[in-house]
């Protein structure tokens, strides 16, 4: 009873999980994430289209998805959802409750939101082979352990 009612007394908080701090606020706490991320495609996600394709709202969807707010590429909140809320150190230590007011933990449904049949490329979106390619998990890829994809077993 009382943790709904700390949940109700959280609604408001949920509409404001939707505001994005910025890939620089991420950065002072996940400093390994972020240097992944910002040598990475989704960070050139905009540069990687032409001037016309910049302009065409078709593209910047997943180019550029928060350029409306001045964001360009793709940023970790395009991923995890808008931090305002979420990216407080208190929060952040209660997985349960960062999850509640907004983190998303994104998986192979949120990347094919964008990474689609019809999406340009040479071959066709595997998200267990691409998945390595951003890994950016911090402490996890600092240990030598990266993330795995769900279903996907490590060979030996």
């Amino acid at each position: 009873m009382l943790r709904s009612l700390a949940l109700l007394a959280l609604v408001p908080a949920l509409a404001a999980g939707a505001d994005l701090i910025g890939a620089e606020t991420c950065k002072a706490c996940h400093p390994a994430a972020y240097e992944a991320w910002k040598d990475g495609p989704h960070a050139r996600a905009l540069s990687s289209l032409d001037e016309v394709q910049r302009k065409d709202r078709r593209c910047t969807v997943c180019h550029a998805p928060d350029a409306d707010k001045g964001v360009s590429g793709v940023t970790c909140e395009t991923c995890h959802g808008g931090g305002r809320v979420y990216a407080q150190a208190y929060v952040m230590r209660d997985r349960e409750l960062a999850r509640a007011v907004g983190l998303v933990d994104p998986g192979e449904k949120s990347c094919l939101a964008c990474h689609t049949e019809s999406a340009p490329g040479l071959t066709r979106f595997d998200y267990a082979r691409k998945l390595p390619l951003i890994e950016h998990g911090g402490d996890r890829a600092a240990a030598g352990t990266p993330r795995q994809a769900p279903g996907v077993t490590r060979g030996r």
